[in-house]
């Protein structure tokens, strides 16, 4: 069976996530869902390199997530 690193976030803060998403860089919900699922190995292997980040789904993460792909999607689109 499949994982969904979605199911870890808790509902409402799953459902902040994916419109903070959509909103940060104008995607639909099928889009920022699939963007934050991407998101969970570089996150964890973020959080294992000595706790650079708190835990997958954890409020930094539900926080700085948009913001990066924001930053992204700006420098990456000048």
């Amino acid at each position: 069976m499949h994982h969904d690193p979605l199911e870890d976030i808790p509902a409402a803060s799953r459902k902040e996530l994916v419109a903070a998403v959509c909103a940060a860089i104008d995607v639909d919900t099928a889009a920022a869902e699939d963007i934050i699922r991407s998101a969970e190995p570089f996150w964890d292997a973020m959080e294992q390199a000595g706790g650079l980040v708190d835990s997958w789904g954890g409020g930094e993460f539900r926080h700085v997530l948009p913001r990066v792909l924001s930053f992204i999607q700006t420098t990456a689109n000048p």
